[in-house]
């Protein structure tokens, strides 16, 4: 009997996974893959773009988790992780990174999506380095009564941000590429018109990258450099 993926993300805010939100999505309905994410942060500095005066960080954390809640349950997530460290605090530590080792060994991800190592944003370039540490130490043998058994998770596979990368991996994504922009808009203090037209183009361009007839619309990945990928194993 086939075995049904297990699909992690590692996010350092509460709306970075829109940026494979697509590829999750696919893997949901074609592959019937089970969902999970870690967010890393409270994601308490992102201020309400409609808003002219600066929200309290308090205010700013209630309005991020609420809308958070909302799209976990449209992106179907199966156990959403919040660990609540400080929006653009965000460092590595080796305590943070058995937590989220921990987090892989329960889930035992065939795919893990995580942010990549050339991003503008100090949150995302820390949370990068978290992620591929915490799949290393979820492959060895360290604390195993404490964390669980080990995990070597196959495919890690990097997020486009904000700036385009050097991609490997594309995804056609155009079936759900409604369902992607709809699960933005649940981020109502951060989805700008300037951001959702940012994610549409984005998609686009990726999409024309693929060469084929139609207008499609695709997203992009990279590989980390860090270990090597396991490709054709029964995990």
């Amino acid at each position: 009997m086939k075995k049904t993926p297990h699909i992690l993300i590692i996010s350092a805010h509460a709306d970075d996974h829109v940026a494979c939100a697509g590829t999750c999505f696919k893997l949901q309905e074609e592959q019937n893959a089970h969902l999970y994410e870690i967010v890393l942060t409270d994601s308490s500095l992102g201020q309400d773009y409609k808003e002219r005066s600066e929200l309290s960080i308090e205010i700013v954390s209630k309005t991020r988790s609420k809308e958070l809640s909302k799209a976990a349950q449209k992106l179907g997530l199966k156990n959403l992780y919040t660990f609540h460290e400080d929006d653009m605090g965000l460092m590595y530590s080796k305590d943070l990174a058995l937590h989220v080792a921990s987090v892989i060994r329960q889930v035992r991800p065939s795919i893990l999506f995580i942010h990549n190592n050339y991003d503008a944003h100090p949150d995302h370039l820390a949370a990068y380095r978290i992620s591929v540490h915490a799949v290393k130490m979820a492959a060895m043998g360290i604390q195993k009564e404490t964390l669980g058994a080990p995990w070597r998770t196959p495919l890690i596979l990097c997020c486009e941000g904000m700036l385009p990368i050097k991609s490997q991996i594309l995804v056609n994504i155009t079936p759900y590429m409604k369902k992607k922009q709809e699960l933005f808009e649940l981020y109502a203090s951060q989805a700008s018109p300037q951001a959702l037209s940012f994610e549409t183009s984005l998609a686009q361009v990726r999409g024309y990258h693929l060469r084929l007839k139609d207008q499609v619309y695709a997203e992009a990945f990279s590989l980390q450099e860090e270990f090597p990928t396991l490709l054709f194993e029964d995990l």
